[in-house]
């Protein structure tokens, strides 16, 4: 390794330890911030505590004469000082963390102001160096693209959510009228226990399609990365059994009630492949940062 990419792997090591410091900093820079945020709001009551004890005027009176009021403002006062002096500790630490933050930031820039003037000259004068920056660019290439088709399918995935809580919306509303129905002959009742069927199978019928474009942009996504082979596997169960069972004789409690349960479990597996999704999706964005940092 020549000298220049000697001086280049130190700089990419040092600044790679900056950024985890800066990551440390901001949590503790956000606590301190809190601490002083609530001091204040502690302070500012204890002050209004005093200003409206010394404010008082017969009843101040009646206190004194009973000797109440002298020892209430003592004591109030005592808590202003104690919330003054927490609120000045709060204060310092959180200027002390503000302080310690700016200067890893400001370092870090100024890091990657080095790092990229020695890329620019190692890019034109090493074969080598020129190689991994290629390298490095096709697996950020091919991390952008698994980003952007798992974000196409968690937002086939919310439209999916989306349609399966109106959809259970109605039929929770065509249950209760089920319910009433078992109870009473009426004739009214039974209209609007199938209005409210309709318009929930018209709202199945477009979320049959909104499962098929799911699937569909699933299938663009590496899943191996995402969900464990038995995952994968109950997930497909789910799917490719889910509409041959969900459409049915309508007019019964429970027939209303074992679909409600069918799309229930819908809902919890595809939400718990968009939770999988969003995990895998963050680690990639983290990885294809650091790769754009220090590459």
């Amino acid at each position: 390794m020549n000298h220049m990419n000697h001086t280049y792997e130190t700089l990419r090591i040092k600044l790679e330890r900056l950024v985890e410091k800066e990551k440390s900093a901001e949590e503790r820079f956000r606590d301190k911030e809190r601490d002083y945020t609530d001091a204040k709001v502690v302070f500012q009551k204890e002050k209004e505590d005093v200003e409206r004890l010394e404010a008082q005027s017969f009843t101040t009176f009646l206190r004194t004469v009973i000797g109440t009021h002298d020892k209430k403002l003592y004591e109030e006062k005592q808590e202003q000082i104690q919330a003054k002096l927490r609120l000045d500790l709060a204060s310092a630490l959180y200027l002390e963390a503000r302080e310690e933050l700016t200067r890893i930031i400001d370092e870090i820039s100024r890091l990657k102001e080095e790092l990229e003037a020695l890329k620019e000259k190692l890019r034109a004068t090493d074969p080598t160096f020129q190689e991994t920056l290629s390298q490095k660019e096709e697996q950020r290439l091919v991390m952008e693209a698994e980003i952007r088709e798992i974000s196409e399918a968690l937002n086939a995935g919310q439209s999916v959510l989306n349609s399966l809580d109106s959809t259970l919306e109605k039929l929770e509303s065509a249950d209760s009228l089920a319910t009433w129905d078992m109870f009473t002959d009426s004739f009214l009742v039974d209209m609007f226990k199938y209005d409210k069927i309709d318009k929930a199978e018209e709202e199945l019928f477009y979320l049959e399609g909104l499962i098929e474009r799911y699937k569909k942009e699933l299938k663009d996504v590496d899943l191996h990365n995402v969900l464990d082979y038995e995952s994968l596997g109950e997930m497909r169960r789910v799917f490719d059994v889910f509409f041959d069972n969900v459409f049915s004789d309508w007019s019964t409690k429970d027939t209303i009630q074992r679909n409600m349960d069918n799309l229930d479990t819908i809902y919890m597996e595809v939400d718990r492949i968009q939770k999988q999704l969003q995990e895998r999706r963050s680690e990639l964005g983290n990885q294809l940062e650091e790769l754009q940092l220090y590459y």
